[in-house]
Order: structure tokens, then C-alpha cells, then sequence
């Protein structure tokens, strides 16, 4: 089996380099190892540049009806009290509209009209080097076990936080566990929720259950994603979290309708996140990109932003023929993804800090009064939109 470009993982940044090539006359292959979407449903949001890529292989009416919603805004809920933290002006003040996207929805889609030859149920086993360059990789069906090889002239790990293409290449890579754990899982979309707003409870300043907020985003179809935010030292401690939780909604009108049947953290998917950025971008005959490269906190909501941005620009430079492939791609994005990851250096520290007694309330405290300064979180929102920008 031969192939152009090998794409190892059908994450959203390969998915999105494999329609791009595709539609420049290359054969790609995709091995992905997982069958169908994961079974637990996350929030996400794209920034500007990345829909404009999407909106490059596809026209935008079509992804917003498939899976792209713009936000309208985030209201936050404390102390009895709701307050629009971002709203339609401050978009408009900050020059950005990001979107909601259903993450799974987005993903399949992108898979199935990317043109390539997609291989689901299919995991790596191995990369094939030959004198010091890789040449495709040996892989496994999951379900029969027969093994195959794919030669390529171009191999591309697309495949997560521990990438075994990137351990083949030899590239190193210090991993930072997130100092904070998510719980997250999809509800009907109450009918009392805008179809455009996020709705934010933060924990009283004095709670010290470890749960420090929970948040509900309404998706394109007719789900929301919920997600709980929780000091990891204390996400074992299940008891104190569920009282936590039940206490975000004394009174039961602040409670959505749907949330009533949840018995959190029961039914909801926890997810431990780990960031850093690769020391090298790829190797001869190989090359990295979303969360093989620089997985991400969902601080800044940077993920999926810079995997498209990655293979944005990957995909111009092999349709280049670039014959310096790897450091003209290094060079190309390193810098743009130190800035994608700095919410997450930045939440990092954050929320060590806050670890220190004096400091727990510090969250409580700063965020009122910036969302009382519209030209801050205007300014905010820039910054993370450049963050995941293509240079």
C-alpha cells in the first residue's frame, strides 16, 4: 500500500491536511484507530482563522449547518446573581467572533468529505526507517489483527498527546500535567438556554471542595456540553464535590431542568490534560502536528485551533514542494504556538498559586472586575484568537 502522505490519527488537524492535499492532487492515507466518535461529548470553540480554514474547503453555510454555531456570549452566575461577562458589543469591540463547534460532529465530518483514503479501526504499530528517514509506517486492524505497511514519502503523527511517531522520530518532549481536571458530558439543551450563550456557576469564594466552576455550552444539534472544573489534588474526593455541585443551585430555578436527573460526577467523563511543546517539529521523512506537537490545556480553548492552523500551513508547504520541509514548517509555526500554549503556562500557574490559602479566593476576585472592563476582555479575546493564528 502506497501513499503520497501518511497521516497517523484522524484528529481534526490531520483530517483537515488530508482535504487540503487531497484537493491539491495528492494521495493521503489515514490510519485512525478508533471505529466511531468518543463516547462523551466536550465544548469547544474555534477562533476566526480556523473557520476561515474550514470555510476554504467548504463554504460556511454548509459547516454551521453541520456543526459551527457563532457565540453570542457568557453569562456568569455567583452569589445569586447573574452578570454578562461577554456579550454581542464586546465581540464586536474585540473585532473576533469565535464559534462554538459540536467537537465529535466536526471531526466525523471533516473525515468523511476530507477525499482521503481513511482506514478507521487501523492503529500504527511501528514506523519504517530505512537509512535514518522514515518511509510509512506497519499497522494492526484492531478487530482481526491482520498487519499491514503503508509506504509513504511522508509520514505525519497526528496521533495525541503520547505520539508514537513522535518516540519514533526520537524528538523529546517535557509533558506539564494541568494543575486543574474537567469533568464533561452532553445534556439535552434546556429549553430556558440561548441557543447562543454559555452559561458560567462559579463556586462561592469560600467553597474549598475543589470544584471551581461549571459551565454549560450550547452546541449546534440539540445538545449542550457541560463541564465541571476541578482542583486535581481533590477530584478523588467525590463526596465533597457533589455537594459542591448541588450548592451552585440553592434555589431550584437557578437550576436547568435537564441538570436535575444528573448526579454529578456520576455519568460525566473525566479528562486529565498534559501540555508542551516538541523539541523538534519532525524528522526526515516525518513531521508532527496537533497535540503530537504541543498538546494543550483547554485553557484558551487554543487545541483544535492550532491543529488547524498546523496543517494549514504543512499542507502549503508540501504542496510547495518545500525541500527543506521540517525546519521551514518549525520555522513557520513555533512561534505561533508558543502563543497558543501560553494560556496554559499562564492557567498553570494560576492555579498553582491559588493552592496557597490566602490566594484561594484570587479567581473570585479578579474576575469581576474584568468583566466590568469590556476594553479588557475585549483585548483578551484578541490575544487568544491570535494565539491560534496560521503565523
Amino acid at each position: 500500500m502506497k501513499a503520497d502522505v501518511l497521516i497517523a490519527g484522524g484528529g481534526v488537524g490531520g483530517a483537515v491536511l488530508a482535504a487540503l492535499l487531497v484537493r491539491g492532487g495528492r494521495k493521503v492515507i489515514i490510519l485512525e484507530r478508533s471505529t466511531q466518535p468518543p463516547p462523551f461529548l466536550r465544548p469547544e470553540i474555534l477562533w476566526p482563522a480556523a473557520v476561515e480554514t474550514l470555510c476554504d474547503l467548504r463554504e460556511r453555510a454548509f459547516w454551521e449547518e453541520q456543526c459551527i454555531r457563532p457565540l453570542g456570549g457568557i453569562s456568569v452566575h455567583r452569589a445569586g446573581k447573574w452578570q454578562d461577562a461577554i456579550t454581542r458589543e464586546t465581540l464586536e469591540r474585540a473585532g473576533v467572533q469565535p464559534f462554538f463547534t459540536q467537537p465529535n460532529q466536526l471531526r466525523e465530518t471533516l473525515l468523511a468529505v476530507c477525499g482521503a483514503d481513511v482506514r478507521r479501526g487501523t492503529e500504527v504499530t511501528e514506523v519504517v526507517r530505512e537509512g535514518g528517514r522514515i518511509f510509512g509506517a506497519r499497522a494492526r486492524d484492531v478487530k482481526s489483527g491482520a498487519t499491514f505497511a503503508v509506504e509513504a514519502a511522508l509520514t505525519v503523527g497526528d496521533d495525541g498527546t503520547h505520539s508514537a511517531v513522535r518516540a519514533a522520530c526520537g524528538i523529546g518532549i517535557q509533558l506539564h500535567p494541568f494543575p486543574v481536571e474537567f469533568f464533561v458530558r452532553g445534556i439535552l439543551t434546556p429549553e430556558s438556554m440561548r441557543a447562543d450563550v454559555v452559561k458560567l456557576w462559579l463556586t462561592p469564594r469560600e467553597d474549598r471542595s475543589g470544584l471551581l466552576a461549571f459551565g454549560m455550552m450550547p452546541l449546534p444539534g440539540p445538545e449542550a456540553a457541560c463541564l465541571a472544573v476541578v482542583r486535581s489534588e481533590q477530584a478523588d474526593d467525590t463526596a465533597a464535590i457533589t455537594r459542591a455541585f448541588a450548592e451552585l443551585f440553592p434555589k431550584p430555578e437557578d437550576a436547568p431542568a435537564t441538570l436535575g436527573a444528573l448526579a454529578f460526577p456520576q455519568g460525566f467523563t473525566r479528562i486529565r490534560r498534559e501540555w508542551g511543546h516538541a523539541e523538534h517539529y519532525g524528522a526526515p521523512g516525518g513531521v508532527l502536528l496537533g497535540d503530537a506537537l504541543h498538546p494543550v490545556s483547554p485553557a484558551g480553548g487554543q487545541g483544535a485551533n492550532m491543529a488547524i492552523a498546523d496543517a494549514a500551513v504543512l499542507a502549503r508547504l508540501i504542496l510547495a514542494d518545500e525541500p527543506d520541509l521540517v525546519p521551514a514548517y518549525e520555522d513557520a509555526r513555533r512561534r505561533a504556538n508558543e502563543r497558543g500554549i501560553r494560556p496554559s503556562r499562564l492557567g498553570a500557574r494560576m492555579f498553582a498559586f491559588t493552592k496557597i490559602p490566602v490566594l484561594g479566593a484570587l479567581p473570585g476576585l479578579i474576575l469581576p472586575k474584568l468583566i466590568a472592563r469590556p476594553s479588557l476582555v475585549a483585548a483578551l479575546f484578541r490575544s487568544m484568537a491570535r494565539g491560534s493564528a496560521n503565523t
